[in-house]
This record gives C-alpha cells, structure tokens and sequence, in this order.
C-alpha cells in the first residue's frame, strides 16, 4: 500500500500498482529466485544421475524396462542416455551455462517422467521408478508429485531475462558477442 498526501487536510491509500510486464515477469525478474530455482533443480538432477551412474545397467536401463511402455531397444537407448543428459542439464543450472537450454531439458524430462509414471498408475501397478537410482529407492506414485513443480521451475528459469538467470554464473563472464550469438540456449 502506499500512502499519498496530496495536502495537510487529505490522505489517500491506493494499492501499490501491479508490474509493467505482469507477475510472471516480476517473478522471473527476481535473480535470487532465479538462482534458488537453478540450484534446487542442479541438485536434484545431479543426485538422480549420479545415482544412476553407479551401475547405469541396473539403476537407469533396467528401471526404464520396469515401465514397460516403450519398446526393449528404445528402452534401452533411452536408459543409457538418460543419465548422462541429466547431468548435463544439471551442470547448465549450477553454473549457469546454457542455461535456457538445461532448462528446457528438465522441463521436457520432468513432463515426460510425469506422463510415464501417469501412465504406469492409470494401469495399477505400484513400480520403483528409478528416480535417484543407487541412492534412495523411490515410487513412482510418491516422485510424480514432484514432476509438475520440477516443469514449472524450469519454464521460470527458461523466461527469466538474462540478468536474472546469469546472475551468479558462469554465464555472465562469457562475452557479449557470444551471448548474442548464443541467445535462445544460453
């Protein structure tokens, strides 16, 4: 609220104004939200890769098998690659090093984990969905609710200008130039 004199007889209170852009600007404008928001999501997909890079065969191919919703050599492709973009993305967020492209990747993983352990629910089957690997056993009907916080946190940082989202990053030292060229994914 602000408080207005107009002269010494009158007081008048009105709501501080919205934002120009909107609350989704204002929010993503807020570096340090920003960089929480990178950080949470650096360690939640640096934990999950490294919890499948232990032994990749059992803790990231064999729990894409237990979905059992793509096909055995799609499946396996997709749980040897796993890790490894998780932990790309992951890194991109902590050091802020293309970080609309890290972003994106969490986002799409995150929607695609929701929609498979939807999908492995809808059928009844209670699985371990593998989430963290050798690190803590974890079901899929327990980490789905954490899928769609996970897509909205990312889709922040991804619209975050460019102040807010390099602050306190790597980002921020490479050259002008560079982040021009590199602008979509950087």
């Amino acid at each position: 609220m602000e408080i207005k004199a107009s002269n010494a007889d009158s007081i008048s209170i009105s709501p501080v104004s919205t934002p120009k852009y909107g609350w989704v600007r204002f929010i993503t404008a807020n570096r340090y939200l920003i960089l929480v928001l990178r950080v949470l999501l650096a360690a939640v997909f640096l934990l999950s890769s490294y919890g499948k890079l232990v032994d990749i065969e059992r803790y990231s191919v064999d729990a894409v098998y237990n979905f059992d919703i793509l096909p055995m050599a799609l499946a396996r492709f997709f749980g040897l690659v796993m890790p490894f973009i998780e932990l790309l993305c992951g890194l991109g967020l902590l050091f802020g090093v293309l970080t609309r492209l890290a972003a994106l990747g969490v986002a799409l993983m995150s929607l695609a984990f929701f929609i498979a352990k939807g999908i492995v629910l809808a059928q009844g089957r209670s699985i371990d969905c593998g989430c963290f690997g050798a690190v803590v056993e974890t079901l899929a009907s327990v980490t789905i609710f954490m899928d769609i916080p996970m897509v909205i946190m990312a889709l922040l940082i991804m619209f975050a200008p460019v102040q807010s989202r390099h602050w306190a990053s790597l980002g921020k030292w490479l050259s002008r130039s560079w982040q021009d060229r590199l602008n979509l994914a950087w």
